[in-house]
């Protein structure tokens, strides 16, 4: 069983020979991925808002055929 005291003995992707850096070991802002993630939130949110609406108003029309069959 190996007992690992801190965090020197963790081998990191750092100290891999051969490693290729990628965006976030180098430091390179991520922001681009970010923005693009809050734009398709936004987008879901405004279609999840128009879906209530659709079907806010198809359950009023079926109300109100519901009403003229029966009165």
């Amino acid at each position: 069983m190996i007992n690992i005291k801190t965090l020197k003995q963790i081998r990191t992707m750092r100290n891999l020979k051969g490693y290729r850096s990628c965006r976030t070991t180098t430091g390179v802002s991520m922001a681009h991925l970010d923005r693009g993630r809050i734009y398709n939130e936004e987008m879901r949110l405004v279609n999840r808002e128009l879906r209530r609406q659709w079907l806010e108003e198809a359950w009023k029309i079926h109300l109100s055929r519901c009403a003229r069959r029966q009165g």
